[in-house]
């Protein structure tokens, strides 16, 4: 079993159509919403916003939870992988290792026993080092914990409260 990441989650063709959207529902006085305004507006670099709309390239983790935060929708909404919309944002926002911690300690689990689940594809030592240094996991990793842990990926970055 691979441990890394697969690069087939590099182009994502339903997250390229649904920053499109998420453009074009953005309005302008002078029209739909320009890749430099709407990366201005999430706070993010404007190359991250055209190489989403034109090739589709899913940008990083803390990218992905700017345009989510700035558009006010779920991280999978904005991947493109599901049609719901609804979003409520967390009363006290928590960080990644918050919630890791919190999802650990609720199971009783060590992190040994996560990473050596089946679907896991990731190494111990690479929770330690999210923890450790508060960094975040790529997006194929993000999701893999968020199905173990059967919560939302917004959930266990601290986005939302509600775990699905």
């Amino acid at each position: 079993m691979p441990r890394h990441p697969e690069n087939s989650e590099i182009i994502s063709v339903p997250f390229q159509k649904r920053m499109t959207r998420l453009l074009a529902e953005e309005d302008t006085e002078s029209g739909p919403c320009t890749t430099a305004e709407f990366s201005k507006r999430a706070g993010i670099g404007k190359h991250v916003i055209s190489n989403a709309v034109i090739y589709g390239i899913l940008p990083s983790v803390p990218s992905l939870i700017k345009i989510a935060d700035y558009t006010e929708k779920p991280l999978l909404y904005v991947l493109g992988r599901s049609d719901d919309e609804t979003y409520t944002p967390a009363a006290t926002r928590r960080t990644f290792g918050e919630r890791l911690l919190l999802l650990l300690d609720e199971r009783k689990l060590k992190i040994a026993d996560v990473a050596n689940a089946p679907g896991v594809t990731f190494a111990r030592n690479s929770v330690h080092v999210w923890l450790k240094r508060g960094n975040l996991p790529s997006l194929e990793y993000l999701l893999q914990l968020a199905a173990y842990f059967s919560v939302s990926p917004d959930y266990l970055l601290g986005r939302t409260d509600y775990r699905n």
